[in-house]
């Protein structure tokens, strides 16, 4: 700890070496993008960053929006980070922490299809549905023939309900809502189609910050700070989710 402590003060005293924009006494605020869909992920990745950022001063002002959109304000200089991504590449001029905050796991929602998933190429008998504006789902699902997007977790359960696609892909604890709209003839296939980790991506414009966020989510992950807020987080959600 002690290490840590120190080598913290020396990036932060270059930090504070940098020219600055604005004055001593107003705060730093850093905007960054988090998914406009409700998922737990989403949460824990918000309640990790708090913490870590607060630790180099910094609050942190999430704004939620498609992934286009996140995008979008990217490339304009919008946004200071990305809380959460699930992909390399396909974004300039960004740095990617390399600790592991958030996990996903993408299963396959059905109700009279019944089939065993082995990786998303088994889907391609079937009209998918997805949410639309998330790189991650349209990387993978690229080569299928039939797909149907939807703009939100309730339209695409909707669509499914009503036939309009035949499976749905989305994320393991997306299930939660399915419940809470009533459409308990949807069902969940396993096994799921992959597990995937999610780390947070800082725009390059603060790489003199890079080097400090990495050693504070590192030690909250030695020190299971990252474990216990992601284990809180889920408790909560499947609690109101029965």
């Amino acid at each position: 700890m002690h290490i840590f402590k120190t080598v913290l003060a020396m990036i932060m005293t270059c930090m504070l070496q940098l020219p600055a924009t604005s004055s001593a006494a107003e705060e730093i605020r850093f905007a960054i993008s988090i998914p406009d869909v409700n998922r737990p992920s989403t949460t824990i990745a918000q309640k990790i960053l708090q913490y870590a950022y607060a630790r180099l001063g910094i609050k942190l002002d999430f704004i939620a929006t498609p992934g286009v959109r996140a995008q979008a304000m990217w490339s304009s200089g919008q946004l200071d980070g990305i809380a959460a991504r699930v992909i390399d590449g396909g974004l300039p001029d960004s740095i990617k922490i390399s600790v592991p905050i958030v996990l996903e796991e993408s299963v396959v929602y059905a109700i009279d299809k019944k089939f065993v998933v082995n990786g998303y190429d088994s889907l391609n008998p079937y009209l998918i549905g997805y949410i639309s504006g998330f790189p991650y789902l349209e990387e993978r699902l690229k080569n299928a023939p039939r797909k149907e997007h939807a703009p939100n977790l309730e339209s695409l359960f909707r669509k499914l309900e009503a036939g309009r696609t035949e499976i749905a892909v989305e994320s393991r604890f997306s299930s939660c809502l399915t419940h809470k709209l009533g459409f308990h003839n949807i069902t969940m296939l396993e096994p799921s189609l992959e597990k995937v980790y999610g780390y947070h991506v800082l725009h390059i414009k603060h790489k003199q910050i890079a080097p400090a966020l990495e050693l504070v989510l590192k030690n909250m992950e030695k020190d299971g700070v990252i474990k216990n807020i992601q284990d809180e987080i889920m408790r909560d959600y499947m609690a109101q989710c029965s």
